[in-house]
C-alpha cells in the first residue's frame, strides 16, 4: 500500500553536511495528503483483529452486561486503548495479535510509551502483565486526547496544568502597556479560551474557577501584578453583556454548564457507545426525568 510519487528530489542531511541528492521513486513524502488517509485504513485493522479474535473467544472485552459484546478496544488516529478481561491465557493472545499486527501492518507498536492499568483481581497480576506487554503500570490521571482520565472526580490538583498556562500567559504580557479594551481582548481570546476544552467535558470545581477569575479579574484592573488596585466594579456585573451594563467578559461557569449540556442532547437524541453504556447503567427503561439523586448521571464526556 504505497503512493507513488514521481519527480521528487531529496537529501540527507549528516553532521551539518549534505549528502547528493537523489530523485525518489515510491513511498510517501513529508507533508503528503494521503499520509493521514492510509494510516488510518491500516490501523483500523487493528480493530478488525481484535472483533474477529473475540467472535472465536480467543480474547474477552469488558462490561459485556453494558456493552453489546463487551468494550475491547477504542481508537482515535494513533491514540488506541484496548480493554481485556482478567484472563491469562487471553492477554497472551492478545499479545500475538499485536505482534500479527506489526508484523502486516510495517507499524512499530511502541510498547515503551505506553501504560497498562488493572482493576479488581487483575492487580495482583499486574507484574506478569507489565512484563508480558512490556509496558510500565500508569498512574492516574493519564491523559487520552489531551484530557486527564481518571476513575473518580477530578480534584483542584488535577487543573493545576490550566492554571499554570494563564500564569505563563500573564507572565509575558505587560498590561499597563495596553489600554482597557485591548485588555479585554485578551482576557476573552487568551485567558477565557485556555480552559474552554476541559470545560466541554468536566464541571469545574469552584476553587479552580475562583482562582481563573482572579486572574482575569487581576490582569484587567491591575495591568501590572506588582501594583494593586481598588476594583471598581464587582467581578460578576463586569461578566454581564454590554446591553446590561456589564463589560462581555465570558462567564466560564455558565459557559461550563452550555458546554456540559450538549452532552444530555446527545444522550438522548443520539446513538453511540458511550450512549449505550449510560442508558443501560443509570437509565434501563426509565426517562432521564425520573431518575433519583443516588442514580444521577455525571456526564463528564465520551467514555
Amino acid at each position: 500500500m504505497k503512493h507513488f510519487t514521481q519527480g521528487g528530489n531529496v537529501n540527507i542531511k549528516v553532521n551539518d553536511q549534505l549528502e547528493p541528492y537523489f530523485q525518489t521513486k515510491k513511498g510517501l513524502r513529508q507533508g503528503d495528503p494521503m499520509s493521514s488517509i492510509l494510516f488510518n485504513i491500516v490501523v483500523d485493522m487493528l480493530a478488525i483483529l481484535i472483533a474477529r479474535a473475540k467472535e472465536v473467544g480467543q480474547i474477552e472485552g469488558v462490561i459485556p452486561h453494558l456493552v453489546q459484546d463487551g468494550l475491547s478496544i477504542l481508537q482515535y488516529a494513533d491514540d488506541t486503548v484496548i480493554f481485556l478481561g482478567h484472563d491469562v491465557d487471553k492477554a497472551l493472545n492478545l499479545k500475538l495479535i499485536l505482534s500479527t499486527f506489526e508484523q502486516l501492518s510495517g507499524l512499530k507498536i511502541n510498547f515503551h510509551k505506553s501504560e497498562i492499568f488493572c482493576f479488581g483481581r487483575a492487580k495482583e497480576h499486574q507484574e506478569f502483565y507489565s512484563q508480558l506487554f512490556g509496558c510500565e503500570v500508569g498512574n492516574y490521571p493519564f491523559r487520552y486526547l489531551g484530557l486527564p482520565m481518571h476513575t473518580r472526580k477530578l480534584s483542584n490538583k488535577d487543573w493545576l496544568d490550566i492554571e499554570k498556562r494563564i500564569e505563563k500567559k500573564l507572565s509575558g504580557w505587560k498590561g499597563k502597556m495596553l489600554s482597557v479594551g485591548g485588555r479585554l481582548v485578551l482576557i476573552n481570546t487568551v485567558l477565557s479560551s485556555l480552559p474552554m476544552f476541559m470545560l466541554s467535558f468536566f464541571e469545574i470545581p469552584k476553587g479552580v474557577l475562583e482562582k481563573i477569575d482572579c486572574f482575569r479579574s487581576r490582569f484587567c484592573w491591575q495591568s501590572d501584578q506588582h501594583k494593586r488596585k481598588y476594583r471598581l466594579a464587582k467581578w460578576e456585573l463586569m461578566c454581564q453583556p454590554k446591553i446590561q451594563g456589564g463589560l462581555g467578559i465570558h462567564n466560564l461557569e455558565l459557559q461550563n454548564k452550555c458546554l456540559l449540556s450538549k452532552w444530555l442532547y446527545k444522550l438522548l437524541n443520539e446513538e453511540g457507545l458511550w450512549q449505550q453504556l449510560l442508558r443501560n447503567k443509570y437509565l434501563k427503561d426509565k426517562p432521564l426525568g425520573s431518575c433519583t439523586k443516588n442514580q444521577q448521571i455525571h456526564i463528564s464526556g465520551k467514555v
